[in-house]
């Protein structure tokens, strides 16, 4: 006698059907592949351009840095550039530090503070 099998020979529906899900999912992970490794590039290029934007702003604040300072030196060269032309601030450097005195004019030295100057 013959044992009937319990398995049930598949149908040439069926055995399509197989095939055709089995190459589906080599494109279904091809696609997904696709779609991560896009997403991972995007996300790689939003924090490199966070990185240049936080680099360039610093660059900016330290160039304005720069600029502030230049422009101080500039007013303050420009007031020494007029004052050049100003008498009494000419007479007041050739007194005080070219040790200059005008014609006839007594000058009088303070002992006492040229001994504690040299005492130094």
């Amino acid at each position: 006698m013959r044992k009937k099998s319990t398995q049930q020979v598949a149908t040439p529906q069926q055995k399509t059907a197989k095939n055709e899900k089995k190459n589906k999912n080599p494109w279904k992970f091809f696609i997904s592949f696709v779609v991560i490794l896009f997403a991972l590039y995007f996300v790689y290029i939003i924090i490199w351009q966070q990185i240049s934007l936080t680099r360039k702003g610093n660059q900016i604040d330290e160039l304005q840095a720069e600029i502030e300072q230049a422009t101080a030196q500039t007013e303050k060269l420009e007031q020494e550039l007029e004052n050049l032309n100003d008498p009494a601030y000419l007479e007041k450097i050739a007194r005080e530090k070219l040790g200059l005195v005008r014609p006839n004019e007594r000058v009088f030295v303070d002992a006492n503070k040229s001994q504690s100057n040299t005492a130094e």
